[in-house]
């Protein structure tokens, strides 16, 4: 089966979805205009809580606020392009679902050092342009994208993205040993802020979906009242503008060090994780029918997040990256619309090309942003456990997840020496990631295996072979749909070759990471192509009709299906996606 770069992206490939009974709003459905905008608000609250990434990734460059405003602005402007080129439903670019972006953490050690070694705004803009363009090339370089990133590398990243916001509230709070630290009053107002939240999402009211948004309002107040937030609050409001248009800044390619380099490759890896492990939530939160990832929407999804990465570079922006905040958000409020994400550009514009909105989501108190972080990690990590356990855990994936997951809980736990020595690494996200991805890498010559098995023809043949099918994937670790597919089919051109009446069929199984590979060979002519448009009418026909409607029967759940000569006689092979 040739790869062809146009079916990879085409949207004619994609698989039909089925509306899940338990969402309120899904894809094409239109909430009314004061539900979508009230959503799409809460929405940007999530994402407002990483804004602070931008704002940080500037104090170490300049002292200069209004340049760091800037750069904030312009980091907004690109998450509003990513969303853009992510919620496309015609053309090679998008996946159509409705995922928000936020700045990526997972390069916030290589802006660290791209400033640290005089690069500035410039150098920056440089290294997110080629970060951009190498996460467009991957798209098309891995070919089969399951190999390199299967479910079990993404639920990690899916996992970790929730033990990085659980960590970056740890420090919003002071618990990392930073300041100020956590006393009672922050206490008071992180807990009556995730109760208010927990108390409207249960109460099944109309105000339910909106439980974040009101629940930090909650928080706002009770901050306020208590006098929490920055001394410096007013003052900064009031010399921010109204409306400016950010300018971008040039970049720098001067600017690019060996150094740098490395720490934007290695958080590439991290970012096409996490945009392939949001993807496939999102993927599987809004298809009720959902039974392993589908491809094409993935891929125009992953050319999405690069294209959005691009965009970012050439404005001189943070790259940004799918919320997976926002994304649990939608999930436990089961609010998938389109429309809602497409409000939330509007706004992010808004806020974008308005300095004095962009500095008031980052005055939001510490403890409330600290609580909206708390919130949507469990239900993060709950959708990790999920992809993590699509498939069954065989050795070899639960090293992956083990590895991958004790790598990412060691940074956070002990984040100081990675700083000091490996500061491209000093990230949970970054090094968990890097750390399944080259363990899935290194242990793929162990998942190859084949076994073999001839069966003489007869009335029972059938079944025999369907159990030997079912023995050898339970022993290879399979999805049991993967074995049923696969059992139907090699009964199906059983059946077929016994009207023949060959004598016996060698049958052949490969397992791959990602797939399994079933060859039947047999004395004798090739079968009949499947039919392409099955009747009922063609069992009564003719025989070659009825052979024609057999082989649709035995190639409908294959992802792959041919046929060849060899010298004692035809063989079919038959793919089946794990």
């Amino acid at each position: 089966m040739r790869y062809s770069l146009g079916s990879s992206l085409s949207r004619s490939a994609d698989r039909r979805m089925k509306r899940p009974p338990d969402v309120v709003f899904w894809l094409d459905e239109a909430p009314s205009s004061s539900v979508t905008i009230g959503l799409a608000f809460q929405l940007l609250a999530i994402q407002s809580v990483l804004f602070v990434l931008p704002a940080a990734v500037a104090a170490t460059i300049t002292t200069d606020t209004a340049q760091a405003t800037r750069f904030l602005c312009l980091s907004i402007l690109a998450l509003a392009a990513w969303q853009a080129l992510q919620l496309l439903t015609r053309g090679p670019v998008g996946s159509g679902y409705p995922v928000a972006a936020v700045p990526s953490s997972a390069l916030l050690s290589a802006y660290v050092l791209t400033g640290q070694t005089g690069g500035g705004f410039g150098g920056i803009a440089a290294m997110v342009i080629l970060t951009g363009l190498a996460a467009v090339a991957l798209t098309f370089i891995m070919r089969r994208l399951r190999l390199f990133l299967p479910n079990e590398v993404a639920g990690v990243v899916v996992i970790l993205t929730g033990v990085e916001l659980v960590w970056l509230a740890t420090e919003q709070l002071g618990l990392d040993g930073g300041a100020p630290q956590a006393g009672p009053s922050t206490v008071f107002i992180v807990v009556g802020s995730l109760l208010v939240m927990v108390a409207v999402a249960l109460s099944g009211t109309r105000a339910a979906p909106f439980n974040v948004v009101i629940g930090a309002i909650a928080g706002v107040a009770a901050a306020v009242l208590l006098r929490h937030g920055p001394h410096h609050a007013a003052a900064m409001l009031a010399s921010r503008p109204w409306l400016a248009a950010p300018e971008p800044w040039l970049p720098d390619f001067h600017a690019v060090s060996t150094q740098a380099v490395l720490a934007y490759a290695l958080g590439l890896v991290a970012i096409e994780a996490k945009a392939t492990g949001t993807l496939v939530v999102a993927q599987r939160a809004a298809d009720a029918s959902w039974t392993r990832p589908d491809a094409p929407p993935l891929r125009r999804g992953l050319l999405a997040n690069g294209l959005g990465i691009l965009c970012a570079g050439l404005v001189g922006g943070a790259a940004p990256n799918p919320a997976t905040a926002a994304l649990g958000l939608s999930i436990a409020t089961g609010t998938l619309a389109r429309r809602i994400v497409w409000f939330n550009i509007v706004l992010l514009v808004l806020v974008g090309l308005c300095p004095k909105l962009a500095a008031l989501a980052v005055l939001t108190p510490a403890s409330v942003k600290a609580a909206m972080l708390l919130y949507v990690a469990g239900f993060l990590m709950a959708q990790g456990c999920q992809l993590v356990t699509a498939r069954l855990l065989d050795r070899r994936r639960t090293v992956i997840v083990a590895l991958g997951l004790s790598a990412g809980i060691l940074v956070a736990i002990a984040p100081r020496p990675f700083r000091a020595v490996v500061p491209a690494l000093a990230s949970p996200l970054s090094f968990g990631a890097i750390v399944a991805f080259l363990a899935n890498l290194a242990t793929l010559p162990l998942v190859r295996a084949r076994a073999e098995q001839a069966f003489a023809l007869h009335e029972t043949a059938g079944r025999e072979a369907s159990d030997w099918i079912a023995n050898v994937a339970a022993g290879w670790g399979l999805k049991p749909r993967t074995a049923q597919s696969a059992s139907n089919a090699v009964d199906e051109m059983i059946q077929l070759l016994l009207m023949r009446k060959t004598p016996r069929v060698l049958l052949a199984a490969t397992r791959a990471e990602d797939r399994i590979d079933v060859r039947v060979a047999w004395e004798g002519a090739p079968l009949p192509a499947p039919a392409m448009t099955p009747r009922a009418e063609d069992l009564l026909e003719s025989s070659e009709g009825l052979e024609r409607f057999a082989m649709w029967m035995a190639t409908r759940e294959s992802q792959g299906f041919s046929q060849t000569h060899t010298p004692r006689g035809s063989e079919a092979r038959l793919i089946f996606e794990d």
